[in-house]
């Protein structure tokens, strides 16, 4: 088959080598497990045993190449993952972060970082889970990024504050993002730097983080940074080349994102025909119904149209090219497909969607957050629309 048609394939049944085992995996994490989490305090929350099975799985090496020894699989191998995970009970958040911020250490990491870090990462020894990215004030306008990383002798003097850093107190390493010198006006971007940061060191001195209590079990946190030393060799990259990086970093979260996106659609609309089947009222299923068809039907239409989406970008990705606004589409419409399903899933329940252990308002409320995480669909939609349709930029 060529890799044209490969890439527009929607049945992914040869993929079930990666399917099978990661569906044995997840099925050890039920509804239960994650109902559990949900009623401990905000520090408690997160799922260490679930993402402890998915490192020693080496899964989460995908994405690294076998010279290091991870599994060196293409973007879409990593995306058939999330999909899978998402696809039951379970959610990738708490570990997604070791696929994109490895790729991102494998292509602009220096060489001391990739041998120092690289196999352990694939090994699962050591968790790459967190970006210190968004902040208080500013949000994603990098424009507008206080947080400072001054050089002073051998060492970067970092200070400012980042906010919801997803896993910040539970990864072994964080991608910080810090401006090391001012933008100018043609480019305001300019000047960011992406860093390495060893979290276990920064939290002894110099860095504090605060679980915040969200909906959600992603471990986000909120960071301070003051006076934080790291050394000149916890550069990732270039100096001053720190958008570049985050641009290639949200196409990455883009693409993983929607698979997980087309995941939850999987979950959902195998729980609604499901229960639809099953459901009797006025003495027979209510499956037969249109008003329960139609939504579900119409749903299951939109995910078949993300997929081809996601699968092209990745697709795209895997040739060496940057995507662009294509990971844009994809997330987005992926979000947004898996929304509606959410949505359909949850009036075909009717009162019982509501119930805690059906976990469709679990799932439910995971699929409300992912149009808003890593980036929401308004950042996404402005993205294609200065990228792919040329429209004018607000200055």
């Amino acid at each position: 088959m060529s890799d044209a048609l490969l890439m527009m394939r929607i049945d992914d049944d040869d993929y079930d080598e990666f399917r099978d085992p990661l569906k044995a995996l997840c099925e050890g994490f039920p509804g239960a497990y994650w109902r559990a989490l949900e009623d401990k305090p905000a520090d408690q929350r997160y799922p260490s045993e679930f993402v402890d099975a998915l490192m020693v799985s080496g899964f989460l090496g995908a994405l690294i190449p076998e010279e290091f020894d991870g599994a060196g699989l293409s973007l879409r191998i990593a995306a058939i993952i999330l999909e899978t995970i998402h696809s039951t009970s379970c959610n990738a958040g708490a570990a997604i972060g070791q696929l994109y911020l490895s790729d991102i250490l494998v292509r602009h990491g220096s060489d001391a970082q990739k041998q120092k870090y690289l196999r352990a990462i694939a090994a699962g020894e050591v968790r790459f889970l967190a970006s210190a990215i968004t902040e208080t004030e500013t949000g994603n306008d990098l424009a507008e990024m206080a947080t400072t990383a001054a050089k002073n002798g051998d060492v970067y003097v970092v200070n400012g504050a980042k906010q919801w850093v997803n896993n910040a107190l539970h990864s072994d390493l964080m991608l910080l993002l810090a401006r090391t010198s001012p933008g100018t006006p043609d480019n305001p971007t300019a000047g960011l730097t992406a860093f390495l940061v060893d979290m276990k060191t920064a939290l002894n001195g110099g860095m504090s983080g605060q679980a915040i209590d969200s909906m959600n079990n992603d471990g986000a946190g909120d960071l301070v940074f003051d006076g934080l030393e790291l050394p000149l060799d916890a550069v990732i990259g270039e100096v001053g080349k720190g958008y570049d990086y985050y641009r290639e970093l949200a196409q990455l979260e883009c693409i993983l994102y929607a698979a997980c996106a087309t995941g939850d659609s999987a979950f959902f609309s195998e729980h609604a025909v499901t229960y639809a089947n099953e459901r009797i009222v006025f003495g027979r299923p209510i499956s037969y119904n249109q008003g329960i068809q139609f939504p579900i039907s119409k749903a299951y239409i939109e995910v078949q149209g993300a997929k081809l989406i996601g699968n092209k970008a990745a697709a795209v990705y895997d040739s060496g090219q940057q995507p662009g606004p294509l990971a844009s589409m994809a997330k987005h419409v992926a979000c947004e497909a898996a929304w509606q399903m959410a949505d359909a899933c949850f009036t075909t329940h009717g009162g019982f969607a509501f119930a805690r252990e059906y976990d469709i308002e679990r799932k439910w409320r995971d699929a409300r957050v992912m149009q808003m995480t890593p980036q929401g669909s308004t950042a996404l939609l402005t993205d294609i629309a200065l990228n792919d349709l040329a429209m004018p930029q607000l200055t």
